[in-house]
């Protein structure tokens, strides 16, 4: 939905009005000054923009306008925006809606036109410095950001307001950093101060709602160097501000609502309070795919199907020893060399392009097939009574890989240096890749599951291989913003350090994390695996979660070795894991590799 303020452009102001804010009274001997000099000083500060607006809503008032004052304020201060997401506003209920604070008071005076549009049941938390706004009082609750102990103290006043008016089931509007963004030596950017966790707190207590909103853009180089220099008296060349903000083209993005379920799955306040801040700064990269913005391969067409009649005679060629699982719905699971199934390995590729092609993968080849599949054993999944593939998994015996041809003889050798530590490790492992779903077959949770059962029963049958290893990919049709958290978390908390040191991609990602401050809250805000999916689906707009393969390997305990980016498979960035099955959790090595797995090493 996109929402645009229009300027306004009429000057001419009541005389009658008093002014909310008087050069005179904020300097000591301004009543001596002459008015000339006062108006001058008045309009390099921004003030007289702001008397001149706040006269122009009292007289609309008089005049018999039903226009809210942010509305208002809004207009005639050419405050213009580009909103979406507006429709994640719930229209009851208690709700916080949390903001960075980019500018200054245009800031609070945009974000209170924009709910305002949703439900009146308003009440932004400010500073002293919007208390002489008249048309403001109404809808404030008073805080003060800029004092010591005693503003502490203060505030609690301010906060049991804010506590009484979520618990009547109303909105509160807040900018959880306090007071306008500035410059960090350390990000070497503009960036919000810290978000205070007692906001945090109440919205926990009231089981509020809360909506993430971001505005996009900065306070001025002038303002920057005030901050710096004494931040103490910024505020006062904060609607100075406004003047540059009536200038240009606000982007407002509000977030997927956070539900108490979510907020309930932090440890502490602090915790949520970096989860509200990272979800409201995700929230201004790019929310387009990155397979939109690619420059469109050259694809050819798909090769034709095998017939049906040719890849089952093939199945019911295989000796009974090939079979590793089965399901009571048909599904079967085979282990099989190459020129075992020279015309289902056909199919395998056909199936493999078709599957990765609508994810925005993909050869780009009639056929995703390479001399690998010759050398590598294939776990195909066969629906029996469909008499069709279902799915499929390469597996590399690394061991005889590498004793054939050496480490050139292992498919991830063209994505990644090995060192001496992890080539040892990976002699005693599967390499798995090229894994598929038909689509047909995506929707049922036991197609999966049943695959699995092969994996873990073919090692459960070869004790000789540990571990398993191999990359997986996140798609280019993730947006930028997915791909950049995703790979933010897995350094965070699922690297191996002991070896990550060891492998070293060739084409590794570059500009592809989150900016640094986002990325130092992370840990803290996203501390397990089912946050991030929920933050991912909030963010992707189609609502999907990682993809279905990492959240395998992470439930098995796996790590991440290194990074990289396939350029010929549709851009995708692949992360090269890997699995400790004598680690993995006692369940799921039950259910996939017998009971007996766990007790036989």
């Amino acid at each position: 939905m996109l929402y645009c303020i229009k300027e306004y452009t009429h000057h001419t102001v009541s005389t009658k009005r008093e002014k909310i804010t008087d050069l005179r009274k904020l300097i000591s001997g301004g009543e001596r000054l002459p008015d000339w000099l006062v108006l001058w000083g008045e309009k390099k500060l921004g003030l007289h923009a702001l008397n001149v607006a706040h006269a122009h809503i009292e007289d609309d008032w008089e005049e018999g306008s039903k226009d809210n004052f942010f509305k208002l304020a809004c207009k005639y201060l050419s405050l213009n925006y580009d909103l979406t997401g507006l429709e994640n506003i719930p229209k009851e209920g208690p709700c916080v809606v949390v903001c960075n604070h980019p500018h200054g008071m245009s800031d609070g005076l945009m974000f209170g036109d924009i709910v305002m549009k949703v439900r009146s049941d308003i009440r932004i938390v400010v500073n002293e410095f919007l208390q002489c706004v008249r048309g403001m009082v109404p809808y404030e609750i008073m805080v003060d950001v800029y004092g010591g102990e005693a503003a502490k103290r203060a505030n609690m006043a301010g906060m049991r307001e804010i506590l009484r008016w979520l618990k009547g089931g109303h909105c509160i509007l807040v900018f959880p950093s306090g007071s306008a963004a500035t410059y960090s030596h350390r990000d070497r950017r503009v960036i919000d101060d810290p978000w205070q966790a007692n906001i945090a707190s109440l919205i926990r207590k009231t089981g509020a709602t809360v909506v993430p909103m971001h505005i996009s853009g900065r306070t001025g180089i002038f303002f920057q160097l005030i901050s710096i220099l004494n931040k103490g008296i910024r505020s006062n060349f904060l609607a100075r501000e406004i003047l540059r903000d009536g200038r240009m083209r606000h982007t407002i993005r509000l977030g997927k609502p956070i539900t108490p379920a979510t907020i309930a799955m932090t440890a502490n306040d602090d915790s949520l309070s970096d989860f509200l801040r990272l979800s409201s700064m995700m929230l201004r990269y790019p929310c387009t795919t990155t397979a939109a913005d690619a420059t469109p391969r050259t694809m050819e067409p798909i090769a034709e199907s095998v017939p049906a009649d040719v890849q089952k005679a093939e199945i019911e060629a295989l000796p009974a020893d090939c079979l590793y699982a089965e399901t009571t719905g048909g599904l079967k699971v085979y282990a099989v060399e190459a020129p075992q199934i020279p015309n289902l390995l056909r199919e395998i590729g056909i199936l493999r392009e078709h599957t990765f092609r609508a994810v925005g993968e993909g050869t780009g080849k009639s056929i995703d097939l390479d001399d690998f599949d010759q050398t590598y054993t294939h776990l195909i999944m066969w629906d029996s009574k469909a008499n069709r593939l279902a799915g499929a998994y390469r597996m590399g015996r690394t061991d005889k890989l590498i004793e054939a041809q050496g480490i050139k003889g292992v498919y991830n050798s063209m994505f990644f240096k090995f060192g001496d530590k992890v080539t040892e490790i990976m002699k005693h492992g599967l390499e798995m890749g090229r894994a598929f779903i038909c689509r047909e077959y995506q929707r049922h949770p036991a197609s999966l599951d049943t695959l699995w059962m092969g994996i873990g029963h073919y090692i459960n049958r070869h004790r000789q291989y540990r571990y398993l290893y191999g990359t997986v990919s996140i798609s280019s049709e993730y947006t930028p913003a997915s791909r950049a958290l995703i790979l933010t978390w897995l350094k965070a908390h699922a690297m191996q350090p002991e070896l990550a040191g060891d492998v070293t991609a060739l084409n590794p990602p570059v500009g592809m994390e989150l900016l640094s401050e986002d990325a130092r809250l992370v840990p803290t805000a996203l501390p397990e695996l089912k946050m991030l999916t929920g933050l991912v689906a909030d963010i992707e707009p189609d609502n999907k979660s990682i993809p279905v393969l990492l959240r395998q390997y992470l439930r098995l305990g796996g790590k991440m070795l290194s990074f990289g980016v396939d350029e010929d498979f549709g851009g995708t960035l692949d992360g090269l894991v890997l699995v400790d099955m004598h680690h993995a959790p006692q369940r799921i090595t039950d259910r996939y590799c017998g009971k007996d797995y766990k007790n036989s090493h």
